[in-house]
Order: structure tokens, then sequence, then C-alpha cells
């Protein structure tokens, strides 16, 4: 009798908690996520994987959160950041440090995304996320694998852990690696720091 009124409490656990679970359909989950600056305004856009046949768009905000925010609600979809690959950040993102130490303040907060997510720079987010037209696989992959091939480098990449490590210390400045896109191709042209400026390579 003991042992039926177990199973019994367990079967009911299993199907409370099963109800409570988001069907993967109604689930999004991003591959890449690109931050930039525009007039005045923080922009937000995603890459999902190629068979996720999500529309790519992007808001602009005050702020990261904000514009994170509106771009989930448009999306009707909850969305799960685990798979995340990299983190993407235009120079002019990382030159206003206020929203820069804002968004790694909301990130260390709420655990949103991974921390061993890569982190880089590039010199146009459009023209990157324009690039995923010309690879065989969603651009967070494609870029991911791109930064790890650069072995001799490899020492160098920077995942959001480390930013978040060292956002409280003002005499740590981090160096990502800067990227351009020429002629549908990633170019890996120098460093970005956190402060936004550049160092190109010759």
């Amino acid at each position: 009798m003991k042992y039926k009124w177990y199973l019994t409490l367990m079967l009911t656990g299993l199907i409370l908690t099963g109800c409570g679970a988001t069907e993967l359909e109604e689930r999004c989950f991003p591959m890449l996520v690109a931050v930039g600056y525009d007039d005045r305004k923080v922009t937000y856009e995603v890459a999902y994987p190629k068979d996720g046949g999500i529309l790519q768009f992007n808001t602009k905000a005050d702020d990261f959160k904000t514009s994170k925010e509106e771009y989930e609600s448009r999306l009707n979809k909850e969305t799960d950041y685990n798979h995340l690959k990299v983190l993407v950040f235009d120079e002019d993102f990382l030159e206003h440090s206020q929203e820069y130490g804002a968004m790694l303040d909301y990130l260390a907060e709420t655990e949103n995304f991974p921390r061993n997510t890569y982190v880089c720079g590039v010199d146009d987010i459009e023209d990157l996320m324009e690039l995923e037209k010309e690879v065989s696989e969603d651009m967070g992959s494609y870029l991911e694998e791109y930064l790890k091939q650069h072995e001799e480098r490899k020492d160098k990449l920077l995942t959001l852990g480390d930013l978040i490590d060292e956002k409280d210390n003002a005499e740590i400045v981090l160096y990502l690696p800067y990227l351009e896109i020429e002629e549908n191709y990633i170019e890996w042209k120098g460093y970005v720091n956190t402060k936004g400026k550049i160092w190109k390579e010759s």
C-alpha cells in the first residue's frame, strides 16, 4: 500500500511538470546575438539555426535590456539562449561605456546567456547578418568555427564570462577579436578593446 501511494505521488509530479513545460515549437534558440548602437539607441539582432525559419529583424531601444525584451515580445515565442555560440558587438556600442556596463550588469544578474559564449567585435553588424545567405549553416555556428580555427590566436579568444568577471575592474581593458566583412568573407583585422579602441594588424 505504501509503495502504491509513493508511485502515485511520483506520477502526479511528472504529469504536472510535463504540463508546465514549453513545447519545442513554442521556443526559439538563438545561435548568435549582435548588439550595436545607432542613432543613440541600442540595437539587438539575432541569428537562428538555418532550419528555424524565423525572420530576422532588429529592435532599437534606450538600453540593452529593453531592446532584448522588445525583440523577444515580437517573436511571440519563448527564447532559450542555452545554445548561444557568439555575442557580437559593433565598435559604436563598445564606445558607449555606460551602455556596455549596463549590459554586463544585466547579463550577470539574469544569467540569460551562457558564460562560455565567445565574444567579438565587428565593423558592420548588417554586413555580418547578410553573410548568412552565403554560408551553409547558421551564422552563430559559422562564426564560432571561424574563431576557433585561428589556432595561433586561440589563447586570445574571450568569452562572456571573461567580460563579466572583469567588469568591475577599471584597471583591466580586455581585447576582443575585431572582424570585418569584405566581399562576403570574414577577415580577422585585429582587436577592439572594451572601450571601442581598434588595433588593426598589418
